[in-house]
């Protein structure tokens, strides 16, 4: 957080053309987040007075997304370049004597601290010029600081606006790529689209804007020779991280810039506790949170507001979205979770599919090719082969048999099974629900179960076993003789 009054304007207004697409380029996902997301999430770290945003191209659908009761949004209905964007604003801050800072919506990989570091820099040039923040309004508006810019120097800066400095820190213009002389484009020193301006020079400058240029569009960028042409200075901020500042302005950059942060979530955790197996291949999105001594193994993916408890292991081609995952819990390979609780010490799979608000108890065992559907599990229940149980209340120590189904459904409702304590559900019984079985009762294997069974009880249905002696033969008999 800065310790001056500051306003954020973020751009997201664009379409994003090159993404060949009806979503506004802004909304297109990075491990499970709108791009804009991203940006905000920076911006907050500044805690600015005020967040302005100025939409456009779907403009319900990104209003909608980014979710801001106290944000301010602006229209810009027709796509005239980044100063006009800002010069929308300007009624939000031409008498505001404080500072605007100006992000592009579309720049994911900026860092919370890099803006709060372009803030304190802002400071120490102030303080350099011997103004007293505290008595900004009469001390500052003679000063020559109009602000900072922060810059990167790229590998390959083809597609960016050049920054051409007087030898120091302060820039000279920024001259975007269609505009820049050979030499200028030889500069690898490039704009980030990112700057903090102080505000009433900012409104004085972009009064002065022109689109004489060869986008016909009005630059953001001119702001900063215009205001050295008034003696007026904005400085840069040289980060070394120059992948901070990469937009996503088509679905390959999209890729590129979602593998860094990928490796930038996994570094993090891999620095707190976390083993990672084959770390290209697992994907993590940005709401999970690990324990230490967790261990992730190949090609899985975890994604939503998942919480992975301390020592639990995650084996091969596991997925799973929005779960709670206790401690020491062993989900082994090809299992899928969603939406569900696993409690302490339980084992998951392999094979095995959990969804829809489900909650398996501690200790408790769901094995291979068992599917479990908005159910509650006891602890130390085991269902290990074969099984379905969709809404069912199940307790402690109950054992299910393989192919044990609930039928739950009759065509019009779901219908409950209960399961109480220490039941023990013989293999190939069908549930009929709703159906409650008792504590400690026994369901014969192939039963097909219609009534409540007493605790205690068994319950068998079965129609009674014929044999019928030397039916090989007869049937080999038959079958010459048809042929004959």
């Amino acid at each position: 957080m800065v310790d001056f009054p500051l306003r954020a304007i973020i751009l997201a207004a664009g379409k994003g053309t090159r993404f060949k697409s009806e979503k506004p380029k802004v909304l297109h996902t990075i491990l499970g987040k709108p791009i804009i997301w991203y940006v905000k999430f920076a911006v907050s770290w500044l805690k600015p007075n005020e967040t302005i945003i100025v939409v456009g191209h779907k403009k319900e659908e990104v209003v909608r997304e980014i979710n801001c009761d106290k944000c301010i949004y602006v229209e810009q209905d027709q796509q005239l370049g980044t100063g006009h964007a800002v010069l929308l604003a300007k009624k939000y801050f031409e008498e505001f004597d404080g500072y605007v800072l100006i992000i592009n919506g579309d720049v994911p990989l900026i860092r919370g601290e890099t803006l709060h570091n372009a803030g304190e820099y802002l400071k120490a040039l102030i303080r350099y010029e011997g103004v007293n923040l505290e008595t900004l309004r009469e001390g500052y508006r003679n000063k020559n600081i109009a602000g900072v810019a922060i810059t990167a120097k790229v590998p390959n800066p083809y597609g960016y606006g050049r920054v051409i400095k007087d030898g120091s820190h302060r820039i000279v213009k920024i001259v975007e790529e269609k505009d820049a002389s050979p030499q200028e484009k030889q500069i690898n020193e490039v704009n980030s689209g990112i700057y903090i301006f102080y505000a009433p020079y900012l409104a004085n400058a972009l009064e002065k804007l022109n689109n004489q240029n060869a986008q016909g569009e009005y630059y953001l960028t001119d702001v900063v020779e215009i205001l050295r042409q008034e003696g007026k200075y904005v400085y840069a901020l040289e980060i070394p991280d120059y992948t901070e500042i990469l937009n996503v302005n088509d679905r390959l950059q999209l890729a590129g810039v979602e593998n860094i942060m990928k490796q930038r979530f996994m570094t993090f955790w891999g620095l707190n506790g976390v083993t990672f197996h084959n770390p290209e291949s697992i994907w993590i999105e940005f709401d999970v949170d690990f324990s230490n001594d967790v261990e992730i193994f190949q090609n899985c993916m975890i994604t939503g507001k998942t919480k992975v408890d301390s020592g639990t292991t995650i084996e091969a081609n596991c997925i799973i979205k929005n779960c709670k995952i206790g401690k020491n819990v062993k989900i082994l390979a090809n299992s899928y979770i969603e939406n569900s609780v696993i409690e302490d010490n339980a084992i998951i799979g392999p094979f095995a599919r959990i969804r829809e608000s489900s909650i398996i108890g501690e200790g408790s065992h769901i094995g291979n090719f068992v599917e479990v559907k908005n159910s509650q599990m006891g602890k130390n229940t085991n269902a290990k082969h074969l099984s379905y149980l969709g809404d069912a209340q199940i307790g402690n120590e109950v054992n299910i048999g393989a192919g044990t189904i609930t039928c739950n459904y009759d065509g019009f409702q779901k219908h409950k099974t209960v399961i109480k304590d220490r039941a023990f559900i013989g293999s190939d019984t069908m549930l009929v629900a709703p159906v409650t079985i008792g504590e400690e009762a026994i369901t014969g294997s192939g039963s097909v179960i219609t009534k409540d069974v007493p605790d205690k009880a068994l319950a068998i249905e079965r129609n009674q076993q014929k044999i019928v002696e030397n039916y090989s033969e007869k049937r080999k008999k038959k079958y010459e003789k048809s042929n004959n």
